[in-house]
């Protein structure tokens, strides 16, 4: 190009030079309509919305031919961007979107098979704020390396005839502009509906702008504000459940047993759940926890260790899985949902079950302050040797290196019990550190199975960029001592509906524990590969229906009630005692002799 400016700029006149000019011309014509699309799309992305009526700004794709059943997932729809150009007024409301069931004032029932993706977009327009919010607004951002997630909403599928709650997992769209703070924000995910029942989308925003990820230092909003998210009115998913589908009441006794520890499910009706012949699994609040792809089997905690000492489950690469003459050996790394957890496994699940114990704090919320006799589980013990049978439960042997009980029974498993505040600073220097070197694990029974807990502390108390850090840190000391160990590793619990609380103050939230917690399975599943497994406790509270949820996530410290914590043990207990037949096939056989915990 500047060869050709000297040759117009030297005056020469011939045809050719008159040529070179003529291409130039278009090519800055071009420039300049390529710069005006530019502007015009971002125009359109930043303003504000209208309603939406037209449903021909909304395409879709049916599935191949012979298949009658359309595309309603978000990979086979989309929304047009110019419907963003649309805006109307000041409206900041966010609202929702369902494929294939209208975007005007009034939807319509759209009628999907069991399992059928269904894709729901929340749009959510700037919100209009003084010039003093906005400044305090400036100071959230995003978590590292999640920079469209602006906003952090509760999205929900209701059952209107069962009650089934299922959560949407909705994500920033990539090619919406997302990246700046006064956007308009579009959000997508697949709903999966698996049982017999029309469900009505809804839902609301937690939070606006980044105000979601209040990382330390980071102020926390004054106030907890959710806004509604607008659906056009009679907007219903009616799921149809074929005769010979799995997923039929009729066939629940066909599926599998449940060999993993986070397999998506529903909370179910307990005479529901009676009736597709599911007995001897415990309730929460007149619910069961039912998976979609395989069946809960019925084990009490003395099953459960009988279980430990006959079947060793994935202990496969210890020294002595073969042997019987040592008890099955876990060590367990964790916070206060650990010692809740153990709670209930040591007194065999009598802590806190009895008709009064559903309104006392220590079993539905902080049981720090309780003194519980089997092990002490306080911040002043952090390392407990904890022998286990099946005729009186478990007690702590040894706590920070001192005797403390005499077993009476010989131990069907041992758990070695290391408490902390996940990785964050409030467990010292170097305590974890100290627990994972060699000479302080040469203390101990060797290992055949570790639990790491990890994620709501850490959520709660540390930085992200912090948090990754110190993980990487944890995760060579595993290695180092663990190779060749299966490792399960336990969600953070789910966290909503109110703001921190707490001294030190907790920021946990629903998308920083989930974040947290997804950052940790990537990289142990990245280090450990087939030998890490998966607990996903955050899943089982999350599906509660709202207002049970909101109610469990009252509790400051991030803990679940008592009865809950009984659920996500007797996931844990299948996903290890259905490895082996002969349990899986005796719980079954023995499942119509029980009844609904």
């Amino acid at each position: 190009m500047a060869r050709y400016e000297g040759i117009d700029r030297a005056g020469r006149s011939s045809s050719s030079s008159r040529v070179v000019v003529r291409l130039r011309r278009k090519r800055r014509a071009l420039l300049l309509v390529l710069v005006m699309m530019l502007v015009m799309t971002a125009w359109s992305t930043t303003s504000s919305l209208r309603q939406l009526r037209d449903d021909s700004t909304w395409t879709h794709r049916t599935a191949g031919s012979g298949e009658d059943a359309a595309d309603y997932s978000c990979a086979g729809t989309r929304v047009d961007p110019a419907v963003l150009t649309r805006a109307y007024g000041n409206d900041t409301q966010a609202f929702a979107l369902v494929a294939g069931a209208g975007m005007g004032e009034a939807g319509r029932v759209l009628d999907v098979e069991a399992g059928q993706p269904v894709c729901v977009r929340v749009v959510v327009p700037p919100a209009q704020t003084g010039d003093a919010v906005a400044e305090l607004v400036e100071q959230h951002q995003p978590l590292a390396g999640h920079p469209g997630l602006w906003d952090s909403m509760i999205v929900d599928a209701v059952g209107a005839a069962t009650g089934i709650g299922v959560s949407v997992a909705v994500a920033p769209v990539p090619h919406m502009h997302m990246a700046e703070r006064r956007a308009v924000h579009v959000y997508e995910g697949d709903v999966r509906l698996f049982d017999a029942d029309s469900f009505a989308i809804g839902g609301v925003v937690e939070f606006r702008d980044a105000q979601w990820n209040y990382e330390p230092p980071t102020p926390v909003p004054q106030q907890y504000a959710p806004e509604e998210i607008r659906v056009a009115a009679g907007t219903l998913l009616r799921v149809g459940v074929a005769p010979g589908s799995r997923f039929h009441p009729r066939n629940y006794a066909a599926l599998p047993a449940c060999t993993r520890a986070d397999e998506p499910g529903r909370w179910m009706a307990a005479n529901a759940a009676r009736a597709r012949g599911v007995f001897g699994v415990p309730q929460y609040d007149g619910r069961v926890w039912l998976p979609y792809a395989c069946r809960l089997q019925g084990y009490t905690y003395s099953e459960t260790l009988r279980c430990l000492d006959s079947a060793r489950p994935l202990a496969g690469n210890s020294s002595r899985s073969s042997s019987s003459a040592e008890a099955y050996t876990i060590h367990w790394y964790g916070d206060t949902g650990t010692r809740r957890a153990l709670k209930k496994i040591t007194s065999l699940g009598e802590w806190c079950t009895g008709s009064d114990t559903h309104s006392q704090q220590r079993c539905i919320c902080d049981d720090s302050g309780e003194v519980f006799a089997r092990f002490t589980g306080q911040n002043s013990v952090r390392d407990a040797l904890i022998e286990l049978n099946d005729e009186d439960g478990g007690w702590a042997v040894r706590e920070n290196g001192h005797p403390r009980h005499k077993p009476r029974f010989a131990a069907l498993a041992r758990v070695y019990y290391h408490r902390w505040e996940g990785l964050s600073r409030y467990n010292g220097a170097s305590d974890w550190r100290r627990a994972l070197a060699p000479d302080a694990l040469g203390a101990y029974p060797t290992a055949d199975l570790v639990i790491v807990a990890l994620g709501t502390p850490d959520a709660a108390l540390t930085p992200f960029l912090e948090f990754t850090q110190q993980l990487d840190e944890l995760v060579a000391l595993l290695k180092a001592s663990y190779a060749d160990r299966h490792i399960i590793v336990r969600s953070p619990q789910h966290a909503c509906c109110r703001l921190p609380a707490g001294k030190p103050l907790r920021r946990m939230q629903k998308d920083r524990n989930r974040l947290f917690g997804e950052y940790a399975t990537r990289l142990f599943a990245l280090h450990f590969g087939p030998l890490a497994h998966f607990w996903d406790v955050a899943r089982i509270a999350e599906a509660l229906p709202p207002a049970q949820r909101r109610s469990v996530a009252e509790c400051a410290v991030g803990n679940v009630p008592a009865a809950l914590v009984e659920v996500e043990n007797h996931v844990l207990a299948n996903s290890l005692c259905n490895l082996d037949p002969f349990f899986a096939d005796a719980a079954r056989t023995g499942a119509n002799e029980l009844e609904l915990a």
